[in-house]
């Protein structure tokens, strides 16, 4: 079962760093923290123009939103300030940023896509970690696409259908119908909870009459223009629900208004967020798919990182030396990319395996060993629980959100060699997905 392979893989990485090699302790003995890139999703938005719409598979009205579809709420702009007051003193206890003031000039650095949701919360992640200073994020001005993370949207490069349908299927373990059989019980829990679905879907999928999530078929849909695909049917319709409740319970929506009182408890939420998961795992973590969407943002990590390992040397363009800490805010598409590029996994404690809650991010952190000089990779990932969101609760290192050093395959007691790191990187890109960009 794919679930149960994702949660063996975050079972292993427990397991290896059991013994404590891979805290923070033990890594801070050994190694400095010389800089940070974080890949951050936005925070807690409106549900976006779905497909089907919402209405389409649910029996009930849905609970109206303060915001347009797919803006950043109000409340999702206060917690991503609280994660970024933490950020501040969590950077300034590995040395990266003053515990105080503002940080000096060029040490700190954003980047965040064009949506609304993306922008304000990096700008709100700034606010909390440098209230004051006006810092602002970065972004591609008067641009409806960054290619930085959305190559094959922006036309860098494009996605072939059949071979992208080849390579979900493959995910899938070779039959669409065979792996919906193994998450019957999570359909048919999502279903509870919707009382799907509504004539327009049932006609749609071919079903006269009636129909329920487990009349569907699971298919794959490419886009016209080669700018992506999608699932079609009851995984895909089970993730966009399952996320909808999720930001309902993070948003602070009264308990009968979080999945009509049916789902209102992050124990009931979890088993339908496998859904959201398994979409997740079968559309944008397959080696092709993840390439082809995730290869430009990999690249800046490297990039990056490489600045600082070189020590400032310009071979082409790209970030100076010396920035202590890169933000580059996007979407939770972009996480599941990255990871899938370079084979990355965690698990949070509240959270089942690979989870992307709002604001959750990917720290690659640069090393370097105190006692040889040479460099090393580690990869965090760090995200408010859902009750944290939920009471919006500050956030201090006496409370601090979930936090898991990720799996990854080049990782020796929780860190990478920077040379395997780097040729673990420069094997995943695709290089024909890399936009020529400066910053």
């Amino acid at each position: 079962m794919l679930l149960a392979k994702i949660w063996a893989a975050a079972i292993i990485a427990v397991v290896l760093c059991s013994d404590g090699l891979c805290s923070d302790g033990a890594i801070a003995a050994d190694y400095e923290h010389v800089s940070s890139v974080v890949i951050s999703r936005h925070g807690v938005r409106s549900p976006t123009n779905t497909r089907p719409p919402l209405a389409s598979i649910a029996a009930e009205p849905w609970p109206s939103w303060p915001v347009p579809p797919g803006y950043l709420t109000p409340r999702g702009a206060e917690l991503a300030r609280l994660l970024g007051g933490y950020y501040r003193g969590y950077f300034a206890a590995q040395g990266l940023i003053p515990a105080q003031g503002c940080p000096p000039p060029g040490d700190v650095f954003a980047w965040e896509d064009v949506d609304e949701r993306t922008e304000l919360t990096g700008q709100s992640l700034l606010e909390g970690m440098f209230p004051g200073c006006n810092l602002k994020p970065e972004h591609l001005a008067g641009a409806k696409i960054d290619p930085l993370f959305h190559p094959t949207r922006a036309g860098v490069c494009r996605i072939d259908s059949a071979r992208a349908r080849q390579a979900v299927l493959h995910r899938a373990g070779g039959n669409f119908a065979a792996m919906q059989s193994r998450y019957r019980s999570e359909i048919a829990a999502i279903q509870s909870v919707l009382k799907c679905c509504g004539p327009p879907v049932c006609r749609a999928a071919g079903v006269a009459g009636s129909c329920g999530l487990g009349d569907l078929a699971t298919t794959v849909v490419g886009s016209n223009d080669g700018g992506s695909v999608r699932l079609s049917g009851p995984i895909a319709i089970g993730s966009t629900a399952a996320e909808v409740f999720l930001l309902q319970y993070a948003q602070g929506f009264p308990d009968d208004q979080v999945a009509w009182g049916r789902a209102s408890t992050p124990e009931a939420l979890r088993p339908l967020l496998r859904l959201h998961t398994l979409q997740f795992d079968l559309i944008q973590r397959p080696p092709y798919l993840a390439a082809r969407q995730g290869s430009a943002l990999v690249q800046r990590v490297l990039t990056t990182m490489r600045r600082d390992v070189d020590g400032g040397g310009r071979v082409d363009r790209g970030p100076p030396a010396g920035r202590k800490l890169t933000l580059l805010v996007g979407h939770d598409t972009n996480l599941a990319n990255v990871a899938g590029m370079l084979g990355i996994s965690w698990s949070l404690p509240s959270s089942i395996p690979n989870e992307t809650p709002p604001a959750g991010a990917l720290h690659f952190d640069l090393l370097r060993d105190r006692h040889t000089g040479a460099h090393a990779v580690r990869v965090k990932y760090i995200a408010q629980t859902l009750d944290q969101m939920r009471r919006a609760a500050p956030l201090d290192r006496a409370n601090p959100p979930e936090e898991a050093t990720a799996a990854i395959g080049c990782a020796t007691d929780g860190v990478c060699p920077w040379t395997a790191f780097e040729t673990l990187a420069n094997g995943a890109i695709d290089r024909a997905c890399v936009p020529m960009t400066p910053r």
